[in-house]
Formats: structure tokens, C-alpha cells, sequence
């Protein structure tokens, strides 16, 4: 198991219904980018974070999930900022405040989403999907490429190691040339175990057809209350500041 399965597995939220986790923290993703950025996203930050607090996340790994994809988002807001013109590299007017609201928003919603899947297992979520009714094709492509990925993941992992074993990564050189082969080799793998799955899918019966053990998990009218009321005091609190703001 990698550290987001461990975290998701041991979290005291892991026992908890994901229909009222995805009620809370995915209407707060939803109220992130759809509310004004003042002073709802604060607002929402602070939600989420005191959410991640309860639900005892590991907070080195929930940093890590959610500085990762914002590095690159803030590698790739020069566009907003400034243009490059006949003249020379000139700013944009507004550049910086849409700048700010990008990635303001794009760190709240992950954030968001990442404390659901810090706090949720894939095999929780398999459950919740078939519980809502969705086509169970989906369900079951969705739990092969979720297999498949991890594979790959460990895998890539297996490799590194065994290319630092080797000393393939004593030197500059030497790492720039370990990680092209294992690039290629992982590429390779990756179709290779592809056309494997779409070949067992093929022969396969239907998804429909599996039965699998499930462990109930009794939605709790009070904290789907709760979330509602919390998602209504945001929604209200971020267009009436949003008003006063302006």
C-alpha cells in the first residue's frame, strides 16, 4: 500500500458513511469555485483545515499532495500576469489579482480534495459509487485502472531502488540516464499491462454479474445537518461579503 492508501485506511473518518464526506467537503470544492474569492475562500481554508485537524491526517503527506499540482499551477499563471509583445514583456491589467484568484481557488479545491482522499479508501468509494447506482461498467473499469496504476507506482518504485543498487545514481549523468530507462521501461509496462486488462475486460462476464461482501455504513442524519447548515452559513456569509467586499 503506498502512504495515501495507509492514511485513507487509518483515519478515524475511513469508518464514516462517504456520502456525508462528499456532502461536506466536496460542497465546499463546489462553493470554492463557484463563490466569490472574498471571503469565501478564507473562510473555506480555515473549514478544511480544522476538517483535516479532526480527521488526524498526517499533515507532512496532505502537504506534500497539495503542494505538488499548486507548483505547477503557479509555474503556469505567467500567462495572467504578463504578455510577451513586439515591446518586451508587459503586464497584464487585473494579471495579478486573477493570478491570485487561480490559484487561491485551485488550493482550496485541492485541499478539499485531497482530505477526501486522504480520509476515504478506494474500496470505500467502489462501495459508495454501486450504492448510488452508478453503471457498474464504469465501477468496474474504475477499480482495474485504480489496480493497475498502483501496480505501476510500485513498480516504478521497485526500479529506482534497484537502479540505486546498481550505482545508477552516483552522479548527474548517471541519474539522467537511469531515469530515461526507466521511463521507457515503465512506458513499455504500462501498454503492455493495458492491452492485458482490456483483454481480460473482453473476457470477462458481465460487471454487473460480481457480488462482493460490503460493510454498511449508516448515513447520520446529524451530520448531514450539520454539513448543510455549514454550507449555507459559507454560501451566505461569501455573497453578502462578497457585497460589502466590493
Amino acid at each position: 500500500m503506498n502512504p495515501l492508501e495507509i492514511a485513507a485506511s487509518t483515519s478515524p473518518w475511513a469508518q464514516v458513511n462517504v456520502g456525508e464526506k462528499a456532502l461536506l467537503i466536496l460542497g465546499l470544492l463546489v462553493l470554492a469555485i463557484a463563490l466569490p474569492p472574498l471571503p469565501a475562500l478564507p473562510i473555506i481554508g480555515v473549514i478544511i483545515l480544522v476538517a483535516a485537524a479532526r480527521a488526524q491526517v498526517p499533515w507532512k503527506l496532505y502537504g506534500a499532495l497539495v503542494a505538488a499540482p499548486a507548483t505547477f499551477i503557479i509555474l503556469g499563471i505567467f500567462p495572467l500576469v504578463a504578455t510577451i509583445t513586439t515591446h518586451g514583456i508587459e503586464r497584464i491589467d487585473g494579471g495579478l489579482t486573477d493570478a491570485a484568484t487561480v490559484l487561491g481557488r485551485s488550493i482550496v479545491g485541492m485541499s478539499a480534495t485531497m482530505l477526501f482522499a486522504l480520509t476515504t479508501p478506494m474500496s470505500e468509494q467502489l462501495l459508495w459509487f454501486r450504492r448510488i447506482h452508478v453503471p457498474e461498467s464504469i465501477v468496474h473499469v474504475t477499480m482495474l485502472t485504480y489496480r493497475m496504476s498502483s501496480q505501476l507506482v510500485e513498480t516504478s518504485r521497485t526500479m529506482w531502488q534497484a537502479q540505486a543498487q546498481r550505482l545508477g545514481h552516483t552522479n548527474k549523468r548517471r541519474w539522467l540516464r537511469s531515469s530515461a530507462h526507466q521511463i521507457a521501461a515503465l512506458f513499455v509496462i504500462a501498454f503492455a499491462r493495458a492491452r492485458a486488462m482490456q483483454e481480460g475486460l473482453e473476457l470477462r462476464a458481465d460487471a454487473a454479474c460480481y457480488r462482493t461482501l460490503t460493510v454498511a455504513r449508516p448515513v447520520r442524519t446529524r451530520n448531514i445537518v450539520g454539513s448543510i447548515i455549514i454550507l449555507a452559513l459559507v454560501m451566505v456569509i461569501g455573497l453578502k461579503g462578497a457585497q460589502l467586499w466590493g
